[in-house]
């Protein structure tokens, strides 16, 4: 495939160069003072319609107009203020990567790194130049799942419409792109090509993949006027994922192309864009290639991150970084542009010096862009101590073990320590003593809540229950005895009385005869 693409290439390169020629004439004035025009406010873009399924048409995107309706006019543009009248029309920025938060495998067991990447080609209205492709660059890793989903399109009046199409992958080496009869098979489909089932494709190994071992790269192509927007989603082992808070990908458009739409590369006649320093992913070459935070993710830190987005390129610094609106349908320009090192499209190739020929580019925008999905984990443990002393009285409890802040559908997650009684019990005995439940310390997390970053405590306090004294028990009196009349010693009375008379007796007797005698 590739000699038959290397013929073809040649006849194009030919070709090419006479379409270009005008391109490489002396670079005109850029500001001319004398001529201007109003923004007209006709040229603003209708609304976004629902999308219609009973629609059936496919539009010719074989022949483009030389101007589009447009919903991404930028804010220098307004009706009221004057724009310079060239030959060159701003449509907004080209690329654009918005991070998403880092959030829970759908099965559970690792990480999913997410990010929405918005770009819009530059067009030309004679058809004879064209940067219609995206290179997004992840760093390679030991990806357990890879999806890249069409998440937005255009209808045939250029309306933004959003979709939800799996893309399919398809190596480079399996296209044949010289003998397959519709050579745009693989170019984003309209919003109409995506109701009759046109398959939305990525592409691998486009040349890069040979030389790059620390990165991947993943290709889509457009023939589309204004952004498109995909939806790239990587998944990583949970254990793998903890070591790496910010996983950045790129995304960039590599090709200067005279065909419009379909697969381009050095075979088909196209310019490779990286040929110029300032659009360079990385810095050095032939095998020692900087990669920076694509090669070693973990040494992104906190510094390159305002808000979980970039604020600067993780890799080679000339990259500009598109300020993120959360709106795919319209691209801003970049920022704080230092000509030394920006990558001025339109300047490098003398764009107005072609008068006739109008082109549809951004000249404050270049053409790339990074950002980094962010992961934070969270964990919940509850503890238990004595109030007041805050003595531990049970084993700490882990309630929730450390895991993204987001589930799989996108929701924080939430937590519950309240719910169960191993838990939270009512009350706990601890050295031959019962505590009972007062609630949650001053310092404590809530008792129910949704996760942060960290380790979350919820600390329960227990007081001791004190130990009730007994009331004394009142004392019963014995039961009284009847006394009974005492015999025992009556006997011993009455012989006692009966000696004392008898011996009274003898006495008077004797007495008596006593005095008879005298």
């Amino acid at each position: 495939m590739k000699k038959q693409l290397i013929n073809i290439g040649a006849c194009m390169a030919i070709s090419a160069s006479l379409v270009f020629a005008g391109n490489y004439a002396t670079y005109a004035e850029e500001n001319d003072p004398t001529v201007w025009t109003e923004s007209n406010e006709e040229n603003a873009p209708e609304s976004t319609p629902e999308f219609n399924p009973d629609n059936e048409s496919i539009p010719d995107n074989s022949s483009l107009p030389d101007s589009v309706p447009t919903s991404t006019i930028p804010a220098s543009s307004s009706p009221s203020t004057p724009v310079l009248n060239d030959n060159l029309v701003e449509e907004g920025g080209h690329v654009n990567v918005e991070g998403l938060p880092a959030k829970l495998s759908e099965d559970g067991q690792g990480v999913t790194y997410s990010y929405i990447v918005a770009f819009q080609r530059m067009h030309s209205s004679d058809h004879g130049q064209t940067v219609s492709d995206l290179r997004m660059c992840l760093p390679n890793l030991p990806y357990t799942d890879i999806k890249f989903t069409l998440v937005g399109t255009r209808d045939a009046n250029s309306n933004p419409v959003p979709v939800n199409v799996p893309m399919v992958g398809v190596d480079v080496d399996d296209v044949d792109v010289v003998n397959n009869p519709d050579v745009y098979a693989y170019n984003l489909p309209t919003a109409e090509e995506v109701q009759n089932g046109k398959t939305a494709y990525y592409v691998t190994k486009n040349m890069e993949d040979e030389s790059y071992d620390k990165v991947k790269f993943y290709n889509v192509y457009s023939n589309v006027n204004l952004s498109q927007a995909i939806k790239v989603e990587v998944t990583l082992p949970l254990e793998d994922a903890k070591n790496i808070k910010y996983l950045p990908i790129d995304a960039r458009m590599v090709w200067k192309a005279s065909q419009e739409g379909g697969i381009v590369g050095y075979e088909s006649g196209a310019q490779h864009l990286e040929e110029y320093a300032n659009h360079n992913l990385f810095d050095g070459n032939n095998g020692n290639v900087e990669y920076g935070g694509f090669g070693d993710p973990a040494s992104i830190d906190d510094s390159y991150v305002s808000n979980g987005h970039l604020i600067k390129s993780v890799a080679k610094s000339s990259t500009y970084i598109t300020p993120n609106n959360g709106d795919w349908t319209t691209i801003p320009n970049d920022i704080n542009i230092d000509e030394n090192t920006f990558f001025a499209y339109a300047k490098i190739f003398t764009l107005r010096a072609n008068s006739a020929v109008t082109y549809y580019i951004s000249e404050k925008e270049d053409m790339a862009d990074q950002d980094v999905s962010h992961l934070q984990l969270g964990s919940v443990v509850v503890d238990y101590v004595i109030s007041g002393e805050g003595t531990s009285i049970k084993a700490t409890y882990i309630d929730t073990i450390l895991r993204p802040l987001y589930n799989a559908d996108g929701a924080l997650a939430a937590y519950n320590t309240a719910d169960d009684g191993n838990e939270a019990p009512q009350s706990i005995t601890y050295d031959g003593k019962e505590y009972t439940l007062v609630g949650t310390s001053a310092t404590s997390a809530p008792a129910t809540g949704v996760l942060a970053e960290g380790v979350s405590h919820v600390v329960y306090e227990y007081a001791l229950v004190a130990t009730p004294t007994p009331a004394p028990t009142p004392s019963t009196p014995a039961a009284s005895t009847p006394k009974t009349a005492d015999t025992t010693n009556l006997a011993g009375y009455v012989a006692a009385l009966l000696a004392a008379f008898v011996a009274f007796s003898v006495t008077a007797v004797n007495r008596y005869k006593s005095n008879q005698i005298f």
